[in-house]
C-alpha cells in the first residue's frame, strides 16, 4: 500500500474514534481526534502529491500547503482554524481544563473534520 493510503486510513479510523468519543461524551477526546483526523488527512494528501513529510501539527500551515497545490482547498481554512486550537488543548491541560469541552465543541471539531476528510478523499479520488 503506498503511504498516502495509510494516512488517509488512520484519518478514517480517527474520524470513527472522534464519533465514539461523542457518543461517550468524552468532548475533550473528540476534539483531539477531530484534529488528528484532519492533520493525518491533509498530510496523506500532501504526501499523495509528493511533498515531503513535514512533522507539524499546525493545521493552517498544513492547509497552505495543499492550496499551493490546488486552490480548491482555500474553502476549509475555516474548519483548520476551528481544530487547530484543539491539538494542545485537548491534550496537555490538567484535568479541569477537560471537563471545559463542550458538546457543542466536540459536535463542529467532527463535522470539521469531516468535511475536511471527505474532500481529501473525494480529491483524491479524482486525481487516480
Amino acid at each position: 500500500m503506498e503511504e498516502y493510503k495509510n494516512w488517509i486510513k488512520k484519518a478514517k479510523d480517527d474520524l470513527n474514534w472522534t464519533k465514539h468519543n461523542l457518543e461517550s461524551k468524552i468532548y475533550y477526546g473528540a476534539c483531539f481526534t477531530a484534529q488528528q483526523s484532519a492533520e493525518k488527512a491533509l498530510k496523506g494528501y500532501l504526501i499523495f502529491c509528493g511533498k515531503p513529510l513535514r512533522k507539524i501539527h499546525d493545521l493552517a500551515a498544513l492547509i497552505d500547503d495543499c492550496i499551493n497545490i490546488d486552490k480548491e482547498f482555500y474553502p476549509l481554512r475555516k474548519e483548520a482554524k476551528i481544530l487547530n486550537s484543539f491539538y494542545t488543548e485537548s491534550r496537555y491541560p490538567d484535568f479541569a481544563m477537560f471537563s471545559t469541552f463542550t458538546e457543542a465543541q466536540a459536535k463542529e471539531a467532527f463535522e470539521s473534520a469531516g468535511k475536511i476528510v471527505i474532500f481529501i478523499e473525494k480529491k483524491l479520488i479524482d486525481k487516480k
